[in-house]
């Protein structure tokens, strides 16, 4: 009897260790959201009236030492307003993610962005620095004009509002005006 209660303590205590990197790996702050919101709507507002409005189906937010991100996994719609309810300019994808430290966004698959002259932009990767004030991917892009279609194989680079392309490895068609 007292050898099978010797066996049982060993095995418990055996089986019970407390690895500190694993217990740190279950509990770590980049492993659990410190905040996650479902059905998220926001709207940003500036003397009174809506300049923009966001959407996702979920959002989580995770802070370590290093740096908070925001995650939006399953997709994010993003609407920008000179006069609300009339949409100026818009982007939406099926992921995004946001460095606070950054200021820096990353958004991927399907993306379908328009600027305030109409053109749209479709690609499945996209960067945003705040700092720079720059929008860029390095992955097949298409934007769709009133004066044609250009086909950036190699990606784009623009400011953040779309209001300038530059577009690398180019193809497409494009009508241009005489005067």
């Amino acid at each position: 009897m007292n050898c099978l209660i010797i066996i049982l303590s060993l095995f418990f205590t055996l089986s019970c260790s407390n690895d500190l990197e694993v217990i740190n790996s279950i509990v770590a702050s980049d492993t659990i959201p410190v905040l996650k919101i479902e059905e998220f709507y926001f709207e940003e507002s500036e003397n009174g009236k809506i300049k923009v409005t966001v959407k996702a189906p979920i959002v989580k937010r995770y802070e370590t030492t290093k740096d908070t991100i925001t995650l939006f996994p399953k997709g994010i719609e993003v609407f920008f307003y000179k006069e609300y309810p009339n949409v100026e300019s818009m982007i939406k994808a099926k992921y995004a993610k946001h460095s606070q430290n950054k200021k820096q966004w990353e958004v991927k698959y399907n993306i379908v962005a328009t600027n305030s002259k109409g053109d749209t932009l479709y690609t499945d990767l996209l960067y945003w620095d705040e700092k720079e004030h720059k929008v860029f991917s390095n992955k097949y892009s298409r934007i769709v004009t009133q004066d044609g279609t250009l086909i950036g194989r190699n990606g784009f680079e623009s400011d953040e509002n779309l209001s300038w392309w530059r577009v690398f490895n180019t193809q497409g068609v494009v009508n241009v005006k005489e005067d």
